[in-house]
């Protein structure tokens, strides 16, 4: 009985032996297919991971649209704070009620400029494909101010426009820059 049990379990060795020596082929067979499943399993990964990081860069991407907007804002009502502030100063300084015109028409034209070149650098890192680039012709067309402010004086200087304090005025944006590039922001 004994030689019965071992000449059974030889013979079913032989034959895993054999089945596993015939069968090459299949063994490579699952072997290509456990290597595809594990291919198609972390490319699924990774499309879920870049899924997941494009909602999260659009998010944070509003979110820096939202607060530029809000310095945008700042800088164009700052630029006529001050505008306002130097022109009521001429006012009370200069007996030329000219130099005052003179200066709020370039602060005006300086205060389109400020927004047109808040517009665009808004869209400085956006794509054509960006449906939130509104406006951004405005910033394309910021250097028309200054040059439609120095026609306008240039036009009118003999009925008294004063070209200094325009171009002065023009250039009061600069401060309200200055200002804002002082300014604490706690983001």
């Amino acid at each position: 009985r004994h030689n019965k049990n071992k000449k059974s379990i030889e013979n079913m060795r032989s034959l895993h032996i054999l089945s596993s020596t015939n069968n090459p082929d299949e063994e490579q067979e699952e072997a290509d297919k456990k290597s595809l499943s594990d291919q198609i399993f972390w490319a699924k990964q990774q499309a879920f991971a870049a899924q997941l990081a494009a909602k999260e860069d659009a998010g944070v991407k509003q979110e820096n649209r939202d607060k530029f907007a809000a310095r945008r804002l700042a800088l164009t009502s700052d630029t006529f704070y001050f505008s306002v502030l130097i022109a009521s100063a001429l006012w009370l300084v200069s007996p030329n009620p000219f130099v005052t015109i003179s200066y709020l028409f370039g602060a005006m034209a300086g205060t389109a400029y400020s927004y047109g070149l808040g517009k665009y650098v808004e869209t400085i890192g956006g794509s054509i494909d960006d449906t939130d680039m509104e406006g951004a012709g405005v910033g394309q067309a910021r250097f028309a101010f200054l040059i439609l402010l120095i026609a306008v004086v240039g036009k009118f200087r003999s009925q008294g426009l004063v070209e200094i304090p325009s171009i002065m005025g023009f250039f009061t944006y600069q401060l309200a820059s200055l200002s804002q590039g002082l300014r604490e922001i706690d983001d």
